[in-house]
């Protein structure tokens, strides 16, 4: 009997640690740290060099030119490359077609086709002191450079930025599914480090890697666990924001889309679990508690289960009901700390079926993730979602 009852408050621990206590924490921790303000540069702005990963993007190729064009940094100490995978459709063409000879963009022909291998194929040409990916789906906020810059300057220890990403207009549950993923990401940031960047936009110290090994799925997250693990920090940044113009429209996208990203999440966070050793505490508690998550939380939910039905058929009803009762506190406490936790742009209210609905979503997926990834492989390309349109876009960027 009291090996039953071990494991279950084992087992409660662990659940309650990783679903909810691991985000008390955060928000606990960064109660305590020191903010220092956040200031653009009136001069002396650091050089960047801006990569586009592209293939076949010809319907988006020139929404993104201008995009870039209408960024607040200073012309001259600004390099941006478009790395073409050598696209079948007119990506180029349009693109050479629509670059003045005046501006600094250069388009980029790679040898091999994939974001990773585009991004090492061009980062030996880059010459700027921050390297920034954006993607052709991301639209930027004028000032973002200008945000991802300060943010540097804060610490000498910053060494990846990420621009804070919303999706445009879509799915409910996609907008709330980006909200509790975005306040768990700034709750990071404030205790010390991001666990993650996005793929929108982010920006690295040009001396934090020289190329990516082939086999990355994910470079967003592979960024942020090696600055975090050589001792530097990452932060998903409050003002630099970006827009991602593809997004699922119904459930049978969502779904497969959120779990390809757990599933690269999860891929990258295991490629750093052996350097555990070098890192500091908290990014040791971050990364051993991320991997628990997609990796253990499903078999610890479903032991669980078993052994608060075992409990119950010897009458132990007590033992069982206190479990239940300290996780329901925990989650109850989690989510007024999300009600506490605001987000850059105008907060969006969701129905109680929405909350309950994305939630589940997001602990299905997260079960999912770990209970297949053994006979789930993927890679850095794979097939995108539809575009929003423009009139749904400008619906967005006017809210």
């Amino acid at each position: 009997m009291w090996l039953l009852e071990f494991l279950f408050f084992a087992m409660t621990l662990l659940i309650g640690w990783t679903l909810f206590g691991y985000l008390l924490y955060l928000w606990f921790a960064g109660l305590f740290r020191a903010k220092k303000m956040l200031r653009v540069p009136a001069s002396n702005f650091p050089r960047l060099s801006i990569i586009v990963p592209c293939y076949n993007e010809a319907e988006q190729i020139i929404a993104k030119l201008d995009d870039l064009r209408r960024l607040a940094y200073p012309r001259d100490r600004l390099e941006i490359f478009f790395a073409d995978g050598n696209s079948t459709d007119d990506t180029v063409a349009r693109l050479t077609a629509a670059i003045q000879p005046d501006e600094a963009f250069q388009v980029i022909r790679c040898p091999r086709r994939g974001k990773v291998h585009q991004l090492n194929h061009v980062l030996p040409m880059a010459r700027g002191e921050i390297v920034i990916n954006t993607d052709v789906d991301a639209r930027l906020a004028p000032d973002a450079l200008e945000w991802i810059a300060a943010t540097f300057d804060i610490a000498p220890e910053i060494w990846v930025v990420g621009a804070y990403c919303r999706p445009a207009n879509g799915l409910e549950i996609e907008q709330y599914y980006w909200d509790s993923q975005n306040k768990g990401r700034l709750l990071e940031s404030d205790a010390h480090t991001a666990s993650i960047v996005i793929a929108q936009c982010y920006a690295f110290r040009r001396e934090l890697l020289t190329a990516f090994p082939d086999d990355v799925v994910a470079d967003d997250i592979y960024v942020a666990f090696l600055a975090n693990t050589l001792g530097y920090r990452t932060i998903y940044s409050r003002h630099a924001t970006a827009v991602e113009t593809r997004t699922p429209q119904d459930i049978s996208q969502f779904l497969p889309h959120k779990f390809r990203k757990s599933n690269a999440f999860l891929r990258e966070s295991l490629r750093f679990l052996y350097r555990l050793p070098e890192m500091s505490p908290f990014c040791k508690m971050l990364l051993t508690t991320r991997v628990v998550q997609q990796l253990l939380l499903p078999w610890a939910l479903i032991f669980w289960i078993l052994i608060a039905g075992v409990l119950l058929t010897l009458f132990r009803f007590d033992v069982v009901i206190f479990g239940a009762a300290f996780l329901v506190t925990l989650l109850l406490l989690t989510n007024r700390v999300f009600a506490w936790t605001p987000l850059p742009e105008r907060g969006q209210r969701y129905s109680l079926k929405t909350v309950l609905i994305g939630y589940a979503l997001t602990v299905a997926i997260l079960l999912t993730t770990g209970v297949s990834y053994p006979f789930f492989q993927q890679g850095s390309s794979y097939a995108r979602l539809h575009a929003t349109t423009a009139r749904q876009l400008d619906g967005v960027k006017e809210s």
